[in-house]
């Protein structure tokens, strides 16, 4: 019998989106993830996004 592990998909916001939730700009964003305060993923090989973990980290400090 094996066990059954159920994976619960990460929610990643798209960095525009990022951006407007926080009020900053885009270059914001990046020197946010840059410094480590906002965590980026690759989604795909042209696309990036935030954590929603992280951004909203970041709004409640």
């Amino acid at each position: 019998m094996t066990a059954s592990t159920t994976h619960t998909p990460q929610r990643i916001y798209r960095i525009n989106k990022a951006a407007e939730m926080l009020g900053i700009s885009r270059s914001t964003t990046y020197r946010l993830i840059k410094v480590g305060k906002l965590v980026m993923v690759k989604i795909s090989e042209r696309a990036s996004g935030v954590t929603a973990e992280s951004l909203e980290k970041h709004m409640s400090s």
